[in-house]
């Protein structure tokens, strides 16, 4: 991904705006849903870094958490190079980089059994599954928990990430069909592939259902999702499994949020990042439930705006729940008051809340302990049909999602170059290669 901007001369910044130094307010902070377990008031430093971190957990745990995570994450680092990539089965893999340990455990029992002990799993670790994964440390597994506690030198792209992946487009000379759907993916008896796809245009009044045939094709989406039928034929079906359903919400504002939500005292600015745990005596839960007291996993004040009607300065905020946020939660959380009547926005003034918008998605696995992953060629008769979302079941990110499709994109290469080796003609392999994402070419 880094080599990906660089190459496309993409201008990246740091995950936060600059000008959120200037409002008040610590940087970060952990919530249980009755008060702070942890605030850090600077911008730059890490866990293991602040002075509060040390002082409540002691060295120990958060040294040994960061020595435990550049272990698994050094394991998992080996993916990017030979001789393990490119990679044909992640359950091989996994098993010769040590990471089934890993991955068969949950995050509670992996750091437990690493001497990494007290309230700074809880607290912390559990705070970064929380607003990585949706998911609490004793049904995430290790990998994961690990993962999330790997973020230092996060970076993002000005304008959005997206263009990472449209530079991508434009650099593979690659044709995009948009707005066509693939409904079924059949074997022929030459190996080659046949898609049935259609236009899906609101506009298109005819029937333009056609099919086309393929050496290769890649289907780069959750199977589950595509409404794509299989040939009977096809070997390996990727399972059906469980995503979490994440609610985003982006709003704008010109109030803070308010120090009474979190039972501060008034006058006290709230921290602009909140994290969220549970507290000490609740029972985590799994799934929807999980979110547990706090009822939202992470709240964040992103940077301070102007407002383009009023010229009045406001705030961009955005909020990850199980739930569409309702009028009550906001209101309470920036401290306003409810219309009673002739309202708009379920009795949000636009004075209060001037902009908002939300967004639900299924966003990632409920990454679960597991000792086995879907595999990556779903034909190994035929050969050419690819999984690049075989990595959402080990590691679900960008990162590695970015990885899966350039271990794919090898292994087609690999396989024909190796036919050509054992005699197939150019002839037979000039039909082009498909990528199949979310139904759509």
């Amino acid at each position: 991904m880094v080599d990906a901007v660089n190459d496309f001369g993409l201008s990246t910044g740091s995950m936060r705006s600059p000008n959120a130094a200037d409002i008040p307010g610590a940087s970060l902070s952990v919530y249980d849903g009755t008060s702070f377990v942890y605030v850090q008031e600077s911008d730059n430093l890490t866990w293991w870094e602040s002075a509060a971190a040390l002082w409540k957990w002691g060295f120990l745990a958060p040294y040994r958490t960061k020595r435990l995570m550049k272990s698994v994450t050094g394991r998992f680092d080996k993916m990017y190079d030979e001789p393990h990539f490119p990679f044909a089965s992640l359950t091989r893999t996994a098993t010769e980089l040590d990471l089934l340990d890993v991955t068969a455990s949950t995050g509670e029992q992996y750091i437990s059994d690493n001497g990494i002990t007290g309230a700074f799993g809880h607290d912390v670790i559990q705070a970064s599954t929380r607003v990585n994964y949706a998911q609490n440390l004793r049904y995430i597994n290790g990998l994961l928990a690990m993962v999330c506690m790997a973020t230092d030198g996060a970076m993002s792209v000005e304008n959005g990430n997206w263009q990472i992946f449209d530079e991508m487009i434009k650099a593979a000379n690659a044709t995009p069909l948009l707005g066509t759907a693939v409904t079924s993916i059949d074997q022929r008896s030459d190996g080659r592939y046949s898609l049935q796809h259609s236009c899906v245009a609101e506009t298109s009044s005819t029937d333009s259902a056609r099919s086309d045939t393929f050496d290769a094709v890649v289907l780069a989406a959750p199977y589950q999702f595509t409404n794509i039928t299989l040939d009977d034929d096809i070997e390996h079906v990727p399972s059906k499994i469980p995503y979490v359903q994440l609610h985003v919400t982006l709003l704008t504002s010109p109030h803070l949020l308010s120090p009474a939500f979190f039972d501060m005292p008034p006058g006290k600015a709230a921290p602009k990042v909140i994290l969220t745990t549970l507290p000490p005596n609740e029972e985590p839960q799994e799934g929807v439930a999980g979110v547990g007291s706090p009822g939202f996993f992470s709240i964040s004040l992103l940077a301070p705006i102007t407002n383009p009607k009023t010229g009045g300065e406001e705030y961009l905020y955005k909020i990850f729940s199980p739930q569409s946020p309702n009028s009550t939660f906001l209101a309470s959380l920036l401290g306003f008051q409810l219309l009673l009547q002739d309202h708009d926005q379920d009795g949000i003034s636009e004075e209060d809340i001037t902009w908002i918008y939300r967004k639900v998605w299924n966003s990632y696995p409920y990454e679960v302990p597991r000792s086995t992953f879907e595999e990556i060629q779903l034909d190994s008769h035929g050969g050419g049909l690819w999984y690049t979302s075989a990595m959402d079941g080990f590691i679900s990110t960008m990162e590695t999602n970015a990885l899966s499709g350039k271990n794919v994109a090898r292994l087609v290469v690999d396989r024909w170059q190796q036919r050509l080796l054992n005699g197939t003609t150019a002839e037979q392999q000039s039909a082009p290669v498909l990528l199949a994402s979310g139904g759509l070419m």
